[in-house]
């Protein structure tokens, strides 16, 4: 079958190719958008390849909507999938190290944590997503932690890509500010955390 091609899921993180499978999907462009993000989610690639290409394909705006729903969607299944499988099964995909390391800090610091994880990109979703799953957090802070921490980085990227469809050079400076910025949010914010007294 061609889903089984490894070339077939070369539009996760070929733009222009995305950007056509988009315009072939007619009215079903914005499921295929949605279903993009949720699949790159639960795979060790970077998600916001798909975000830039989102940007290209629909716009700031609706790509936007459709990239942060789409990673919203795949955050919950990926908490209940680690929730239900647990420990043993998840770290077979995912590194065991960075799961319990991130499983600690997330035990230690709380939704502070959870929430600044989710406003650094250069975070992958898998750790973020399986480790939380992994933890004792409750999933309404996880929820409220991931739609909102999320939603800054993906705006920046998808407006990257938005200016890439006519301004290639401005969206390629557009995209290394904005790693330069949340690196040093990230910084900052790491900071912060290593000052702030562990919760109980």
């Amino acid at each position: 079958m061609e889903i089984f091609d490894p070339t077939f899921w070369s539009f996760l993180w070929d733009a222009e190719r995305y950007e056509a499978m988009v315009a072939q999907a007619g009215p079903w462009a914005p499921l295929l958008s949605i279903c993009a993000m949720i699949v790159v989610s639960f795979l060790p690639l970077p998600a916001e390849t798909v975000a830039i290409a989102n940007g290209m394909a629909f716009g700031r705006w609706m790509g936007f909507l459709w990239t942060w729903l789409g990673a919203v969607i795949a955050a919950i299944l990926a908490f209940g999938l680690a929730r239900w499988l647990g420990a043993p099964i998840i770290k077979r995909f995912v590194s065991a190290s960075a799961l319990e390391k991130f499983e600690s800090l997330i035990n230690r610091r709380g939704a502070p944590f959870l929430l600044f994880a989710r406003m650094i990109p250069l975070i992958p979703y898998t750790v973020v997503n399986y480790g939380a799953g992994l933890s004792p957090v409750r999933f309404k802070t996880y929820l409220w932690t991931s739609a909102l921490g999320m939603a800054p980085p993906i705006f920046a990227f998808v407006s990257a890509g938005a200016l890439m469809k006519d301004q290639p050079w401005l969206g390629w400076i557009t995209v290394i500010a904005i790693i330069t910025l949340f690196g040093f949010i990230a910084f900052y914010a790491r900071k912060k955390l290593a000052d702030r007294p562990i919760s109980e």
